[in-house]
């Protein structure tokens, strides 16, 4: 049996003997887990890939703020007149 067979094994048998609210807290904590890896991933790029990527999505990421930023003014210009 493979290490990673062995913890998922004993996580699921731990799991399941754990109340709901406990399991919802471990799932939880999971994801935080596999956030902070992700985010350390993204905190060892260099200057030059984030420039790269800044400049690769700038357009997109104008294009999509202006037009939330429209559809968000319109409700609450609608908004004002109820």
């Amino acid at each position: 049996m493979s290490i990673t067979t062995k913890i998922k094994s004993e996580l699921w048998e731990t799991l399941t003997q754990l109340p709901e609210e406990y399991q919802q807290k471990v799932l939880e904590f999971a994801i935080t887990l596999r956030q902070q890896i992700l985010t350390k991933k993204w905190d060892k790029i260099s200057d030059l890939e984030a420039d790269s990527l800044r400049s690769e999505f700038e357009e997109e990421d104008l294009l999509f703020a202006e037009n939330n930023l429209s559809d968000y003014i319109f409700s609450l210009e609608k908004e004002d007149k109820m």
